[in-house]
């Protein structure tokens, strides 16, 4: 990755966590925690704002469902889906599109933890098969060979070092972009910052390939 993009996902990085911060400080004067799933929504718009900046003119981002035809099955909801051409469907806030039109799929989330990268524990032991790999599962189906499945995620909160978390991610999705890092409690006893923005390069990562599509 250039330095160009590595300073770009740096300063993104901050305005998106502002942004973030604004919204969750504006619910807690209202009804507190009670809005996060308001909060939820409210973040898909502000991740969705910051993807359109940097698509090609061709493309549109939209939140809807993907039709696959030849399996003659609709996809679950999708968070945020880039597409080209006149999409089957077509309404204010959702469309559905054809999955031959799919150059990717969005899921996006407010924070991600360690259950929802490494699984679930039952008894003590993990199941890889949970969390983010079965939301994953459910809706890769509905991608053209040539697709790509992109988690994009406000806060991330796991206490795995952080190359086990790149690797758990890059089994899980095909890109990945992290806004904040909390650090764990033992690596902030370490003297390391409570926060790392742009985890792993990846807002500018992210920036470069939407910048990248043909």
């Amino acid at each position: 990755m250039t330095e160009l993009y590595e300073r770009l996902g740096e300063a993104k990085c901050e305005e998106l966590a502002k942004k973030s911060w604004s919204l969750w400080h504006l619910l807690e004067l209202g009804e507190g925690r009670k809005s996060a799933q308001v909060g939820g929504v409210a973040r898909e718009g502000i991740a969705r704002d910051f993807i359109r900046d940097f698509l090609p003119p061709r493309f549109v981002l939209k939140p809807g469902l993907v039709f696959d035809d030849e399996a003659k099955k609709m996809s679950p909801q999708v968070d945020a889906i880039i597409y080209q051409g006149a999409p089957l469907l077509n309404l204010t806030d959702v469309v559905v599109v054809e999955k031959n039109q799919v150059r990717a799929i969005f899921e996006i989330k407010s924070f991600v933890d360690q259950q929802d990268i490494f699984g679930a524990k039952s008894v003590g032991i993990r199941n890889p098969d949970t969390g983010l790999v079965s939301a994953f599962r459910a809706r890769k189906a509905f991608l053209p060979a040539e697709g790509r499945y992109v988690l994009f995620t406000f806060e991330l909160w796991s206490s795995s070092p952080d190359n086990e978390v790149i690797d758990r991610l890059r089994q899980i999705c095909d890109l990945y972009a992290v806004v904040i890092r909390r650090e764990p409690s033992i690596e902030r006893k370490a003297g390391k910052d409570a926060r790392v923005t742009n985890f792993d390069g990846s807002i500018g990562k992210l920036i470069e390939w939407l910048r990248s599509l043909t």
